[in-house]
């Protein structure tokens, strides 16, 4: 910024009228006392992700102030701004900033340190002070980097979620899954740690995905209804050849 684009808000004009002086003062109060919203840089977090409310964060505004020769004066890091987080009721999507985020901070009309996560009636001012610094908050965030871990929704009515390092779903009922087809792509094996599993309709294996080798069962195996088949042999009704009086085996089966 150079020196020639400075220049106070007083000019040739200014004391040729009333309403010129009024305007002035008005202009100058209004750019002393009043603050609208800033980019700003998530220094600190208090949020403690799930496990509680959403918290505070300290947050240092990327646009500083100049002084008369136009030369950036430093910047303070504004303490305690409360942060948004995505939520109605008990329901939340948990996304809490963390240091190096560029975010957007609002500053309320009044003071508003008497509103307390919890409150749920309109308080008092806590001071007489307005457009205040202090009265800040985390609205919105605009992050200049690349997600490395995020949920897409896309245009054509479908959703990804990428999560390199793990993605968990916990619940203490029923996680219920109504689709024409699932299909499980594991690279190497799929893990089902339960007492029991139930399966309404017919199983089928196919291919030879992995060392090709046969199934298993451990404990045994139970058929109720139907026939076992194993290699074009039923079990229930098959017969065996070469049957002799005496300690001789049977012939293989039928």
């Amino acid at each position: 910024m150079s020196h020639n684009e400075n220049r106070s808000l007083r000019d040739d004009f200014t004391n040729a009228s009333a309403y010129n002086q009024l305007e002035f003062i008005i202009e100058r109060k209004i750019r002393e006392m009043i603050n609208t919203s800033a980019l700003v840089r998530v220094d600190s977090c208090s949020s403690d992700g799930p496990n509680a409310p959403a918290g505070t964060v300290s947050a240092t505004p990327l646009v500083s102030q100049v002084d008369a020769e136009g030369k950036a004066l430093p910047m303070v890091s504004l303490p305690r701004l409360p942060h948004y987080r995505m939520q109605a009721g008990i329901a939340a999507i948990i996304l809490d900033p963390v240091p190096g985020d560029i975010g957007v901070a609002s500053f309320c009309k009044s003071d508003s340190s008497t509103v307390q996560p919890g409150t749920k009636e309109p308080q008092r001012p806590g001071s007489w002070r307005v457009f205040d610094m202090a009265d800040g908050m985390l609205v919105a965030s605009v992050s200049n980097q690349a997600p490395e871990v995020w949920m897409e929704l896309k245009q054509d009515k479908t959703i990804i979620i990428h999560a390199p390092e793990g993605c968990t779903i916990e619940t203490n009922k029923t996680v219920t899954v109504n689709a024409q087809k699932l299909e499980v792509n594991a690279s190497r094996q799929v893990d089902l740690n339960t007492p029991l599993v139930n399966v309404a309709g017919r199983i089928q294996q196919s291919g030879s995905m992995g060392s090709g080798g046969p199934s298993e069962f451990h404990g045994g195996l139970s058929n109720t209804g139907g026939q076992v088949t194993s290699n074009g042999v039923t079990l229930e009704t098959h017969t065996h050849g070469g049957v002799e009086p005496g300690s001789g085996s049977t012939g293989t089966p039928n």
